[in-house]
């Protein structure tokens, strides 16, 4: 049985200590492999198209500190575009010392950490005046994490229903909420946003597409999957799609280990293709599998993995795979790198005799 190794933890860390998540490689071997840290650095570029628009409005109507509209993905929110108003620059305003202050668009965040995970759970808009009142510890322990007191918050809901994301107003004042109706205007700003938002996901699907049909035009020979420089054209494009939208991003590679003939390989590139299903393979090396996992959860794409090294070690090859996550919007080539260092260890641990 393959066993799991966690190359880099990834826990929830004290408000002190920031709020970015640390990336996580997890390696699946026959072998206990040591970890690796591997901390990537989070930047931002790209914004929801019609989200700074949406964003300048609501802030004109003063009464919060700032907007911003996220994405939520399966274990993670991001804000997709954040922008201050005029409330928070005001004299004596106690917004710049806080902590939301502090963050900017494109850094992951711990669902569990997110006020919009806790506050929505539907399509209705919510206000809530001074979180501090609120009968749930959890809820007042988050909101001083943040150094919040006022939110106004509505879901971006896909047709089907699913949670693409939120619009939140926040504030680091209690909210006079009855001066306007804000339900009302972040019904209609939400509507906008999320129709926008679902169609951009949406089309992502037949871009990927075309992506792979590109990449294909530098291949590998013998296998017919992209090679090394296809690979990097994928990652290139992938990054550009994902990044507007918050798209969630998975790669994982794969050591298929010592595979001495023509024959051997393709058998193993097969077994890999069947188990991997739609998401996009390459050859990144001269034994080694790429996964390019665009828009697919953190559990599915530790399911697929999984699922590549059970198949490939049913089949008779001794293969080690190491799957991660993008963290925020950092470069996939970040992403990449993170997991092939993984994989050296687990090669080189191998090499030496080590694990069970």
């Amino acid at each position: 049985m393959a066993r799991q190794v966690e190359a880099s933890s990834r826990g929830h860390q004290d408000w002190d200590e920031g709020f970015g998540l640390d990336p996580v490689v997890q390696v699946l071997d026959t072998r206990v492999a040591e970890p690796l840290p591997a901390q990537a650095a989070v930047w931002s570029r790209g914004t929801l198209p019609g989200a700074d628009a949406a964003l300048a409005l609501l802030g004109s109507l003063g009464g919060v500190d700032a907007w911003t509209v996220t994405r939520l993905t399966e274990d993670t929110w991001t804000g997709l575009a954040v922008q201050w108003t005029p409330n928070a620059s005001a004299p004596g305003s106690p917004w710049a010392a806080t902590r939301a202050a502090q963050y900017t668009a494109g850094t992951p965040v711990a669902r569990d950490r997110s006020l919009c995970h806790h506050l929505l759970s539907g399509p209705q808009p919510v206000t809530v005046p001074d979180l501090a009142a609120s009968p749930v510890p959890d809820l007042r322990r988050i909101a001083d994490g943040w150094g919040l007191q006022g939110y106004l918050g509505i879901a971006l809901m896909a047709p089907d229903g699913r949670q693409l994301g939120s619009l939140a107003g926040l504030s680091a004042r209690p909210l006079d909420t009855a001066e306007r109706n804000w339900t009302e205007l972040l019904a209609v700003q939400a509507t906008a946003l999320q129709a926008a938002l679902g169609a951009d996901i949406a089309a992502l699907e037949d871009r990927r597409q075309e992506s792979f049909e590109r990449s294909m035009g530098s291949h590998d020979s013998v296998t017919r999957l992209p090679d090394r420089r296809g690979w990097a054209m994928l990652l290139a494009t992938e990054e550009q799609l994902a990044t507007p939208v918050g798209d969630p991003v998975g790669l994982a590679l794969v050591d298929l280990g010592v595979v001495r003939t023509v024959r051997s390989l393709r058998r193993a590139v097969g077994v890999a293709r069947e188990a991997a299903g739609t998401v996009q393979l390459a050859r990144v090396g001269p034994r080694q599998l790429g996964i390019l996992a665009g828009g697919v959860q953190t559990s599915q794409v530790a399911r697929t993995a999984n699922l590549v090294q059970a198949r490939l070690e049913g089949a008779g090859f001794r293969t080690a795979t190491a799957h991660t996550m993008r963290a925020g919007l950092e470069p996939l080539a970040t992403t990449w790198a993170r997991a092939e260092n993984a994989l050296v260890v687990a090669r080189r641990d191998q090499a030496l005799g080590r694990g069970r």
